[in-house]
């Protein structure tokens, strides 16, 4: 059985791991060229492709003549997409006889879109999970063929999460891989009336001392590695916030908040190396006044 994947980060370096240990062929692998910006401790998935030896491309995105060629020309019996940027264009879908599957990092059809995960800590869902579905011309709207769920702790960060995310990948691989390859997967309609989509994901990263202690301390969690950060207003300009707790006493940068106190643990400045509270403290003996304080325009 030959599958073509497209795939990226290390959601893609997984579940290429996982395709390959049940003893699929992969004889090409789509995907990006390595961030140098990529959170530090996460796999490139075209570097991982390329030390296993396979056939890697890194086009901008799915549409190009080019690729759609290349693919038909490998007549693969199945496509999967996991984590990959960009829409597959409808006519690839159609390619391989066993179909084309997109793995989705949410309960669909909950958190429909793109970077769920953050979202299951904002909205405080106390359960979340992967998803295995037909890819079709709609955005995560394909029937179901299995979903792999687990638990959300009450102090879940995105970074947790998104390790129990492919540890849920992996299982979900082992169990809907092998009736798909021999053609008896069960299928489950997705019932769109319930389905939830999530909005733009970065406008929802900068709160300021105007927040809830609750809402700022969702924010910090759900924007954890790998995702860019809590964007704080700092003096001007802005503070990434990395990591903190609620309360009163203890370490950390106080800062006070709507109703109640955040201590800030670890942060950065904007475009600056994360540090923990008593470095940055020490350079800037006035941050517990200028953290979240927006400069008068």
């Amino acid at each position: 059985m030959k599958a073509v994947v497209f795939g990226n980060r290390e959601f893609g370096c997984v579940c290429l791991e996982e395709v390959l240990a049940l003893g699929v062929e992969v004889p090409l692998v789509v995907t990006y060229p390595p961030d140098p910006n990529e959170a530090p401790g996460f796999r490139c998935l075209a570097e991982v492709a390329g030390r296993a030896g396979l056939a890697v491309t890194t086009p901008p995105d799915a549409r190009g003549k080019d690729l759609g060629d290349r693919v038909r020309a490998l007549s693969p019996d199945i496509l999967f997409s996991f984590y990959y940027g960009h829409r597959v264009p409808g006519p690839l879908l159609l390619v391989p006889p066993l179909g084309a599957w997109n793995l989705h990092g949410s309960l669909l059809p909950r958190l429909r879109g793109r970077a769920p995960l953050p979202f299951v800590i904002l909205e405080g869902d106390g359960e979340s999970g992967v998803t295995l579905h037909a890819m079709v011309e709609e955005f995560d709207a394909g029937d179901v063929v299995g979903r792999e769920r687990f638990a959300v702790a009450p102090r879940e960060t995105a970074t947790t999460l998104y390790r129990k995310s492919l540890e849920a990948a992996r299982t979900l691989l082992r169990r809907t891989v092998p009736p798909l390859l021999a053609g008896r997967a069960a299928r489950a309609p997705m019932d769109l009336s319930r389905s939830t989509a999530t909005p733009p994901l970065l406008p929802l990263r900068e709160v300021d001392g105007t927040a809830t202690v609750d809402r700022f301390d969702r924010t910090v969690r759900a924007f954890s590695r790998p995702y860019p950060g809590a964007r704080v207003p700092f003096g001007g300009g802005f503070a990434v916030v990395w990591a903190g707790d609620p309360g009163r006493g203890g370490d950390g940068i106080p800062l006070a908040l709507a109703d109640g106190v955040y201590r800030i643990l670890r942060l950065a400045e904007e475009g600056g190396p994360e540090e923990e509270a008593a470095s940055f403290l020490a350079r800037h003996p006035d941050a517990p006044r200028l953290l979240g304080r927006r400069s008068p325009r």
